[in-house]
């Protein structure tokens, strides 16, 4: 029978691919973006996945849902015309 092997310390920080699930939508918007920002799409995956796990794995989606169904209007418009009744006629 094998045993649990014990942890390592101080392992090398060597990049590593693996795959992660997305629907088709998500892997074509990952695709575009990687494209704008002049990389890959397994180094942004990366990079995003890296930033998650840093920041402790927040909660992203709650939060933002949250944000999203107390603002259902866009923000007032900073135009000073916005204000002005007469302006534009």
């Amino acid at each position: 029978m094998n045993t649990i092997p014990k942890r390592k310390q101080n392992l090398p920080a060597e990049p590593k691919r693996f795959y992660v699930m997305a629907t088709t939508r998500i892997h074509a918007d990952l695709l575009k973006e990687a494209a704008a920002r002049g990389t890959d799409l397994y180094t942004l995956g990366g990079a995003v996945l890296s930033a998650w796990v840093e920041a402790g794995c927040p909660d992203f989606f709650e939060r933002d849902q949250a944000h999203l169904e107390k603002s259902p209007s866009p923000p007032p418009s900073s135009s000073p015309l916005a204000h002005d009744p007469g302006a534009g006629q």
